[in-house]
């Protein structure tokens, strides 16, 4: 919860409107999906270390279709055994971490 003092944050009324806006500007949209996703450690590590935007989708249906076809890429994040996804606060973490991992490579 403390980081919401520092990461910046935007209400917009329309999620793909301001999806395709960031995107022009040169930004990567990233979304979590567990729908013909590719695994999270095969994506490729420029679209990790340039600006990004990570969606995240509601637990249990994932994100909507229009959401979805504004993705420049959707990511899964491989289970073992009988669970088939993490939460979405967990799932959060995960990709933000490997995130950061991949954008500070010496651990700067």
């Amino acid at each position: 919860a403390g980081a919401i003092e520092w990461l910046p944050v935007a209400r917009v009324p329309n999620l793909v409107r301001a999806l395709e806006g960031l995107k022009e500007r040169g930004i990567w949209v990233l979304g979590a999906d567990l729908r013909d996703a590719e695994p999270l450690w095969q994506v490729s590590d420029a679209l990790l270390q340039g600006d990004l935007c990570l969606v995240m989708g509601a637990e249990g249906r994932g994100l909507r279709p229009s959401t979805r076809g504004a993705l420049d890429v959707a990511v899964e994040i491989p289970m073992a055994g009988r669970v088939a996804s993490l939460n979405v606060a967990t799932a959060t973490a995960v990709v933000l971490f490997e995130a950061m991992r991949r954008s500070h490579p010496s651990g700067d």
